[in-house]
């Protein structure tokens, strides 16, 4: 968390050096990024920098925090008017996170680039920090859809979608690089590869109506 120094800081301060991290971060991952870059983007020394956050990794998770809840905040509004079609709900959902980044591509760049992040201690941290919204977000999905032809209970569906989605967002980050593509091209690639195991999963799913 940031020092009473930094809260204290004037705004246009404060932003000036969260968007420099924010930057860095993104385009370097944790393990790479340098306070040292950092500090000269935003035009402050490395002691000030310290005296705002206690170390290099403080630092990170404020930001990322800052910016997951921003993007959560942005999108959790538009759940409510996707369609109550589960599966046609995930794809649109995803569609949501996508388009968001497209908007904000530093920031989606440092979202997406914690499934790549190679440090297992900083892992294992942002599994105990965020892990139980993300699995919010999947029981989320399932606020008011269509049951009358699913085989199996919302709970169920809930934890089998979180694993495989889960699986499938590692595998597909992993083969995408994020700072030589376009959002918009890797927003392409991913709706097409996740609707192909959207069907495979529909068909497991639903009842089919003779």
């Amino acid at each position: 968390m940031p020092t009473n120094q930094f809260l204290n800081l004037e705004a246009e301060k404060q932003n000036r050096i969260i968007q420099a991290a924010i930057k860095e971060f993104a385009h370097n991952t944790y393990v790479n990024a340098s306070t040292n870059r950092i500090v000269k983007e935003c035009g402050i020394s490395k002691g000030s920098l310290f005296k705002y956050f206690v170390d290099k990794e403080d630092l990170y998770f404020f930001i990322l925090d800052t910016v997951m809840w921003e993007m959560l905040r942005d999108i959790e509004g538009n759940v409510e008017n996707l369609p109550t079609e589960l599966f046609q709900r995930i794809v649109d959902y995803s569609a949501l996170e996508i388009s968001w980044y497209i908007k904000h591509p530093d920031k989606g760049r440092l979202i997406m680039s914690t499934v790549t992040e190679k440090d297992e201690g900083i892992c294992s941290k942002m599994t105990e920090r965020y892990g139980a919204r993300g699995e919010n977000i999947y029981y989320e999905l399932l606020t008011g859809i269509e049951e009358e032809n699913l085989k199996n209970g919302k709970e169920k569906i809930a934890e089998i979608l979180k694993w495989i989605l889960e699986g499938f967002n590692k595998a597909f980050l992993k083969k995408a690089d994020i700072n030589k593509e376009s959002f918009e091209q890797l927003k392409k690639k991913y709706i097409q590869e996740l609707s192909v195991y959207i069907e495979i999963l529909k068909a497991g799913f639903v009842e089919r109506k003779e």
